[in-house]
């Protein structure tokens, strides 16, 4: 028997697929929903963590606060450059997206903190004076809840993040006019890196809460966890770990913030840096966010310790983000001297 033959006579004892008209119909209304369905995911997802980004020219002010001009920048890339993933609802594609949601929501985070602590802290005289009434409108705006969508478009998170985006630059306009307080002191700068040195620690819990696995507990240690922290500890699950996406992008978001907004504050604190002799040491910890800012990958992985075939990309995170929280310690110290 030739091939040909023998392949003939096997193709024509197995059962060919047929496909009547509503099969066909549905396989279409399925292919018109999916596939543009993943070219808007495609077409719109992004994770913006441009080490160069540079200042909105509509926001730099000569005279202002260099930190302040860029976390609008950074805001308004977010919400008007950009898809603001964590409001869309289920039927946009950005809804799935866990690594944009957190990366954003880090931000957001990080930008309304430094609002914070413009508003009780650097943009009052001596931290005690009377709060500047656009950085407490920031402060206020940029805490918004960053998942909150409202059929009435002003009650929902990006109109709150672009009015707070303007109060910020209200204020830096007010301050090149002479007109609003930037108490550029080393005890506000000191007490400043504190507070996210501060936050770092935390984010880092987060971190090691999502690393280690209830084995590596003692069980006095589980019992004075918080049931959040209890909630947290699990078996690890390498690729398809879920906790791995939202706590890598989550702190990723709030380390690119950071570095941003702490190369914007070197800027304006320069003649304070030179004065205590730290601008080598400063740098060095710039240099450091920089690389743990910019860490990324699509999809991170939460390996269990010793695995030769799944890495921990969160351990690494981990590792650069433990490094810029002790340069910040340092440097804290220092500078309160």
């Amino acid at each position: 028997m030739s091939i040909s033959t023998f392949f003939g006579s096997v193709g024509a004892r197995v059962p060919r697929l047929r496909l009547g008209r509503t099969a066909w119909i549905t396989l279409g209304v399925l292919a018109v929903m999916i596939v543009p369905f993943f070219v808007i995911y495609v077409a719109e997802y992004q994770i913006a963590d441009d080490p160069d980004l540079q200042p909105n020219p509509a926001f730099d002010v000569q005279g202002g606060s260099r930190a302040v001009t860029m976390a609008a920048t950074l805001m308004d890339a977010e919400i008007n450059d950009a898809t603001w993933a964590p409001s869309r609802l289920w039927y946009h594609p950005l809804a799935y997206s866990s690594n944009m949601r957190n990366f954003q929501m880090g931000e957001q985070y990080a930008v309304s903190r430094f609002a914070g602590e413009m508003a009780d802290l650097l943009g009052r005289d001596r931290g005690a004076g009377d709060t500047d009434p656009d950085l407490r409108r920031a402060k206020g705006a940029l805490s918004f809840d960053p998942a909150i969508w409202s059929i009435v478009s002003s009650n929902g998170s990006v109109p709150q993040y672009e009015h707070g985006v303007e109060f910020l630059n209200s204020y830096n306009r007010r301050l090149a006019a002479g007109q609003a307080r930037y108490d550029k002191i080393p005890a506000n700068l000191s007490v400043f890196l504190d507070r996210i040195n501060k936050d770092l620690q935390s984010q880092s819990a987060i971190i090691g809460l999502t690393v280690l696995e209830p084995g590596d507990y003692t069980q006095a240690q589980i019992q004075h966890m918080t049931d959040a922290e209890r909630a947290m500890v699990s078996t690890n699950g390498g690729y398809f770990d879920s906790r791995a996406s939202q706590v890598f992008y989550a702190t990723k978001g709030r380390l690119y913030a950071y570095y941003v907004i702490l190369s914007a504050i070197g800027v304006d604190f320069h003649d304070v840096l030179e004065q205590k002799h730290v601008a080598d040491q400063w740098q060095d910890m710039i240099g450091t966010l920089r690389v743990a800012a910019t860490y990324k990958k699509y999809w991170p992985a939460n390996g269990t310790r010793g695995d030769s075939m799944v890495p921990n990309d969160l351990v690494w995170q981990g590792y650069l983000l433990g490094r810029a929280d002790a340069l910040l310690s340092v440097l804290t110290d220092t500078i309160s001297k």
